[in-house]
């Protein structure tokens, strides 16, 4: 076995029995199978002669080009093997269906049109392997009027809605920091064909998985839509400002940026306290403040705040606050992320021998588990194992034998989730698992329902404001809830009896609460050692943070993203999103479902440990991997990139904006011409665009062959009619809403069963329908833990 190959020599990946072919380039398709591979798939490259375009892309060290040190190429393609075809001959062909035949899961950067037109869509494939995974990612997904457009990270943020959040009104719209939406579109990617072949195990089928980065921002996004679906609001940028009970600010202290974040009402009353503008909280003339409606009030609370902060020490404070309960954030650059001590304490960066590059840290896995964990491995040279890789080909094991094909399923169907998470992090993973079919049972209490109900609520007559949150029905969907008081040994007794016939848990405490109510793993899996759990907490059980409360705005502050994301010159800003839980839960889901081959393959359920600080940095790799190479931290570049002859958010008519992203000097000249200029500069660029419509612009430039995309907002996105062709917004009616429009998941499943679209549940909803009908309890026995509070369906604050 070669250098790379040998470096994984004895591991026990959770899915080494998968076999991927990476046909794809650039971030997102490549960053899907790192995934795969970090977590023990045996994965070969199959690149052209000159190399996947992420060996060009850098950052090099010293500036100097070199394909073997490209630095975006090194982190997107650890653990994985490389061989060298050119697919345009008949022998690379046939190299290549040799290969299928062997490696079952295949991953392409292309539109479905585009690899049928190179003769290699899915029904080749098939041919080659009747039980073949093909997934093909690209910016607007096959099939669609936009199909066809081109894209890259800044055409995705402002296609999905994030660059209408991201930046501030007196300046152009932003992309979010780093390559997050190449590297969330790939996360969602690993996430489907790890789900494409559990259900494969199940049913026999192959699939072929379509992944759209236009939806997996609007994933990401959510508020564009739901803001305007809920209240009539389309709001614009004002990320300066967090969402939150209040105002949430990133503002500088003696020692660097410290994040002031404040999700709760509750929280921002101690917030205020706990800087010494108790005085804040209490003025009514300060109530009722938001990002989505900006005035001056906003601006005389950061002034406020900034002079508290005067003379103090960020990290003091993050230590301080935490004894408060109130989740501030450090904001650290990437040499400080290196230093981080939950980072070093687990031992998150990974030093990697490169032959040519010596030795490269980088971020690892975002867990930690009871089964012998799997090693990633350096990324390959160019052509490293094409001659191993041949050589070895009928030794590689053939797809485990699945069951002979039957009627198309969803891909966890049959299998129970216990939900105990709350908010939006673990929520997320329990959503992609009921969108696929498994039954998930959220657990809340009246005492204490999920956070995420109070969120961006109505006040309309009749309806509970509980029941009014966008977010939480949008992130719900598709499950089962009802309520158990875990502070009573009635409902901890319950939770262990739905532990019982369950096959995974998820939740996201910190540390401490789950050994309170005394439903630890080691506790759960006596009853059930089948149990695959998971464990979402902000920095890991293992550290010296394990109880520090953390929210998606501050694992965004501490992961990088938030010092990558602002005007050059400028302060870190929010993305605009709700912040790392969505990252998190995500590559939360991927690791869980690949605890969950595992324990298919052997019989033995398994916990894991998981960070989501860890989970967040992880979409910034590239650039920790390049600050490890060359020592450079690109800080905030607003919307530019370090290879691009041209891009930027630009003003159209009507208060209109457009994105435009050109490569190299023939599609600078290109858009020059359709312009009608000479030469293109950016005063004059501005002025020729400041007229255009968005709309008519895009179609124009993108016929002509450049990445161009109106920056969208929450009606535009409801109206467009490529997401219409997608499916991408899902209808649901719910009691006292009527019909609202929430985003699907950013793949299609061609050969699963239809997919669910139930509303998320009522407070409690299903508690007769589980406890009587599935636990067997009597009516007797629910009346009393309805007496007791233990079960309910109204919060206990709202009597």
């Amino acid at each position: 076995m070669g250098t790379a190959g040998r470096a994984s020599g004895g591991r026990e990946g959770l899915i080494a029995g998968l076999n991927i072919l990476d046909l794809s380039q650039g971030i997102m398709g490549p960053f899907c199978a790192k995934l795969l591979g970090d977590l023990g798939a045996n994965v070969v490259k199959v690149e052209h002669p000159a190399g996947d375009e992420a060996r060009h892309l850098g950052p090099f060290p010293g500036d100097q080009p070199d394909i073997e040190k490209s630095a975006t190429f090194l982190y997107m393609n650890t653990s994985k093997r490389s061989v060298v075809l050119d697919l345009e001959s008949g022998e690379g062909r046939e190299a290549l269906q040799h290969l299928v035949g062997r490696y079952d899961i295949v991953v392409c950067s292309q539109t479905s049109e585009a690899l049928e037109a190179q003769g290699l869509g899915y029904d080749v494939f098939k041919s080659w392997n009747p039980q073949v995974i093909l997934a093909t990612i690209s910016g607007f997904g096959s099939a669609g009027p936009h199909s066809h457009f081109s894209s890259n990270h800044l055409i995705h943020c402002a296609a999905g809605g994030w660059a209408q959040l991201c930046g501030v009104p007196e300046r152009e719209p932003l992309q979010v920091g780093g390559m997050t939406s190449d590297t969330l579109t790939g996360a969602y990617a690993a996430a489907a064909i790890m789900l494409a072949s559990l259900g494969r195990q199940r049913h026999g089928q192959g699939e072929h998985i379509d992944v759209s980065a236009q939806d997996a921002v609007l994933a990401g996004a959510q508020i564009p839509t739901l803001l305007y679906e809920y209240k009539g609001l389309a709001p614009e940028r004002y990320s300066s400002v967090g969402s939150g009970a209040g105002a949430c600010y990133m503002l500088p202290t003696d020692t660097g940026y410290i994040g002031l974040n404040a999700l709760t009402l509750a929280q921002w009353q101690m917030l205020c306290k706990f800087l010494d503008r108790e005085d804040i909280a209490l003025d009514e003339a300060y109530a009722g403040m938001s990002w989505t409606a900006p005035d001056q009030r906003l601006e005389e609370v950061r002034e406020a705040f900034r002079a508290a902060l005067q003379g103090r020490n960020a990290q003091e404070l993050f230590h301080e606050a935490q004894t408060w309960r109130v989740p501030f954030g450090l904001v650290p650059d990437l040499a400080g992320l290196f230093e981080l001590p939950p980072h070093t304490e687990r031992g998150f960066y990974v030093p990697l021998e490169h032959p040519v590059c010596g030795t490269v840290s980088m971020p690892s896995l975002p867990f930690k588990s009871t089964h012998s964990q799997p090693r990633m491995f350096r990324s390959p040279l160019l052509g490293e194992h094409t001659e191993e890789v041949f050589a070895e080909l009928e030794d590689v094991a053939q797809p485990a034998s699945a069951p002979a094909p039957t009627a198309p399923d969803l891909p966890l169907a049959g299998l129970r989730i216990v939900d105990l998470s709350m908010f939006f992090a673990g929520p997320v993973a329990a959503q992609i698992c009921a969108d696929a079919g498994a039954d998930v049972i959220k657990v809340e209490s009246i005492q204490r329902i999920d956070g995420w109900r109070g969120s961006g609520t109505l006040v309309e007559d009749g309806l509970p404001s509980w029941e009014s949150s966008p977010y939480f029905n949008w992130v719900n969907r598709n499950k089962r809830a009802i309520t158990l008081d875990l502070n009573d040994a009635r409902g901890v007794e319950i939770v262990k009896r739905l532990i019982r016939d369950a096959d995974l848990l998820i939740e996201n405490y910190t540390p401490r609460v789950m050994e309170k109510f005394g439903l630890d793993y080691d506790t759960l899996k006596a009853i059930n050692p089948r149990l695959v759990m998971i464990s979402l907490s902000g920095f890991g059980a293992d550290v010296s943070w394990r109880d520090y409360v953390a929210f998606g705005m501050s694992t965004e502050q501490m992961s990088g993203v938030a010092h990558l994301t602002g005007y050059p010159g400028g302060e870190p800003i929010f993305t605009g999103m709700t912040g790392g839980d969505l990252f998190s839960g995500v590559m939360g889901v991927t690791d869980l479902l690949a605890a969950l081959h595992r324990r298919d393959e052997t019989g033995a359920g398994m916990h894991l440990d998981f960070s989501q600080i860890e989970a967040c940095n992880m979409y910034i790799g590239d650039a920790m991997t390049a600050y490890s190479l060359t020592g450079h931290d690109p800080g905030r570049v607003g919307n530019a990139h370090p290879t691009r002859a041209l891009q930027g958010v630009y003003a159209c008519a009507d208060h209109g904006w457009i994105a435009i992203s050109c490569r190299d000097a023939h599609e600078v000249a290109l858009l020059g011409q359709a312009l009608g200029l000479a030469e293109v500069e950016e005063n004059a660029l501005a002025d020729a665009l400041r007229g255009q419509d968005k709309h008519a612009l895009t179609a124009r430039l993108q016929n002509s062959g450049l990445a161009a995309c109106p920056v969208m907002n929450g009606p535009e996105l409801l109206a467009d009619a490529h997401l219409a062709a997608r499916d991408t917004l899902l209808l649901q009616d719910r009691p006292g809403l009527g019909p609202k429009h929430y985003p699907n998941q950013p793949y299609r499943f061609a050969n699963a069963g239809p997919t669910p679209n139930q509303r998320a549940p009522l407070l409690g909803e299903h508690i007769e329908e589980v406890l009587c009908g599935e636990l067997g309890m009597s009516d007797d026995e629910l009346a009393e833990l309805i007496i007791a509070d233990v079960v309910g369906t109204e919060p206990l604050a709202a009597r």
